[in-house]
């Protein structure tokens, strides 16, 4: 009996609780343990990770910058004769040699005020880039669990069919130890053996290829998991599956993570021209700084020079030789290059959806006609059997109708398998094959908990007011109309002669030549 898949999921962790570290014995465990420790996926945290520290770099540019300054100089000095002799009449018991020694040291803060934009946009495109980093991690994670559902099903599979090809040699083999009897009793020919035996040794070959293919299956499985499987229980019924075609588009234009990435990708795009635009506008920013100037060797308070300064700059370019229009072009270019990526990116998913959709169709009907393939060989396949023992059919009738008993056996067990997988696809394609849709009872990865704290190292209460005044100077920003090749209705097939319609002949070498200058020469 199927279980529900949240049934699951809620025993999967009351048994975890109970019995500790085990075997992963169903695909809820396997599921769990992919998603807690595979190393694809880890690595890929922390690549979000480093992405949140571009935020945190954005946001610095609303903050204040401070920095201490020190700087000490010595200097020591021998006067010439001529500089001695005007230096003695000043002072008749000055000496030749001279030391000095000073120190500058200093303190500066330098504020934000206003930049048209510039700053506060920037942080804003760093965001999008963080929550399109976020979407590339949901992919990520759809693909590792859905390749975990698949090698979890392929185990199973190629189990099955191993199952199968025993019982197919088991019988085998008793149909030549009753062939060989009939010969003896000269009721079939050698050839009657012979035929059985042919087909029992083949069976060993079939035997040797299913053990491979569930070896193969098993380390993938382990490569995924992180532990070779135990004795797996059957695959649950998968949960948030469309009731129909058309759901399944609204699903995934809601929520398939390659749409979600692309949308803030334009985004991300759109605020750059929010940057490059704000490149041409008024700055704003106040300096101050306090430094202490004197002797440092002796060091004496009262002799260091204190000085505090407040410094408001202003600046707003005037010609760069074309480098900031250029940059705005650009920005413009890449953000209509973005929203096509987007309706790339719906395409994309839309086949995929239909792809997955016609795969779980055709496999589901394919088993309603395999189940009665199989009712109808099992029959024919045991009337062979007792109207062998009775003379009445050949060996040959006997190995044809036992083959395509095993036939029909293995095709209903692929297509179960082919059903399932093509069932985890379609969650895939619509966002729905993730821990947080799929798992309950288990801590998830939050994505944005790095995000607040990385945010927060740093920050000073009067940032938020910054920010707000600086977007004052964000107006409307325009977009380039994409454009498409002219149309035309006389577009034809160009009539240059081709070779394609030869009959080639076979190729048994390839060009190894290297382009000049690739490579080195033997000495």
């Amino acid at each position: 009996m199927v279980k529900p898949f949240h049934v699951l999921c809620l025993s999967a962790m009351l048994s975890g609780l109970t019995t500790g570290a085990s075997q992963a014995d169903t695909l809820v465990d396997a599921l769990v343990q992919a998603y807690q420790s595979n190393p694809t996926l880890q690595s890929q945290r922390y690549d979000l990770k480093a992405l949140d520290e571009a935020y945190a770099r954005a946001r610095a540019g609303i903050r204040p910058a401070a920095e201490l300054q020190f700087s000490g100089e010595y200097v020591g000095s021998r006067a010439g004769n001529t500089t001695q002799s005007l230096r003695l009449v000043a002072d008749p018991t000055v000496g030749r040699h001279l030391d000095t020694n000073q120190s500058d040291v200093r303190l500066v803060v330098e504020q934000l005020l206003y930049s048209g934009g510039r700053a506060s946009s920037g942080i804003d495109a760093a965001a999008f880039r963080v929550q399109a980093g976020r979407e590339a991690l949901r992919s990520l994670e759809g693909d590792l669990l859905l390749q975990v559902v698949t090698t979890y099903a392929d185990v199973l599979r190629d189990e099955e069919a191993l199952d199968v090809r025993l019982a197919n040699l088991k019988s085998l083999e008793r149909q030549l130890e009753m062939t060989q009897a009939r010969k003896v009793a000269g009721e079939v020919t050698a050839t009657d053996v012979a035929q059985a035996d042919a087909q029992l040794e083949a069976a060993q070959a079939q035997i040797t290829y299913a053990h491979v293919q569930l070896q193969a299956s098993r380390a993938a499985y382990a490569a995924l998991v992180g532990k070779n499987p135990g004795t797996l229980e059957a695959l649950p019924d998968l949960p948030l599956m469309p009731a129909s075609l058309d759901d399944a588009f609204d699903r995934s234009e809601d929520s398939s993570p390659e749409l979600s990435q692309a949308r803030f990708n334009e985004r991300e795009s759109q605020k750059q021209i929010e940057v490059a635009k704000a490149s041409k506008s008024l700055s704003v920013s106040v300096r101050t700084s306090y430094g202490v100037t004197g002797e440092l060797v002796p060091y004496y308070i009262d002799n260091q020079d204190q000085a505090w300064t407040v410094t408001i700059n202003v600046s707003k370019p005037l010609f760069s030789g074309g480098v900031n229009q250029s940059s705005y072009r650009e920005a413009l270019d890449r953000n209509a290059g973005d929203r096509l990526r987007i309706e790339a990116a719906r395409r994309q998913v839309m086949q995929n959806v239909i792809l997955a959709w016609n795969n779980i169709a055709a496999a589901r009907q394919n088993m309603l006609v395999q189940e009665r393939q199989l009712k109808a060989a099992q029959l024919a396949a045991l009337g062979m059997n007792e109207e062998f023992r009775y003379g009445q059919r050949s060996t040959l009738d006997l190995l044809v109708a036992e083959q395509n008993l095993r036939d029909a056996e293995l095709s209903q067990i692929n297509s179960r398998h082919d059903a399932y997988v093509a069932e985890a696809t379609l969650l895939r394609q619509i966002g729905y094959l993730e821990a947080r849709a799929l798992l309950v009872g288990l801590e998830l990865y939050d994505p944005s908990k790095n995000l607040r704290d990385v945010k927060e190292k740093g920050d000073v209460p009067w940032e938020g007011l910054v920010a707000r005044t600086d977007r004052l100077g964000v107006g409307h920003v325009a977009t380039v109309r994409i454009d498409q090749p002219a149309k035309s209705l006389d577009a034809r097939m160009a009539s240059i002669a081709s070779a394609s319609r030869l009959t080639p002949e076979i190729a048994t070498e390839s060009r190894i030549m290297p382009a000049p200058g690739t490579t080195g020469s033997a000495q």
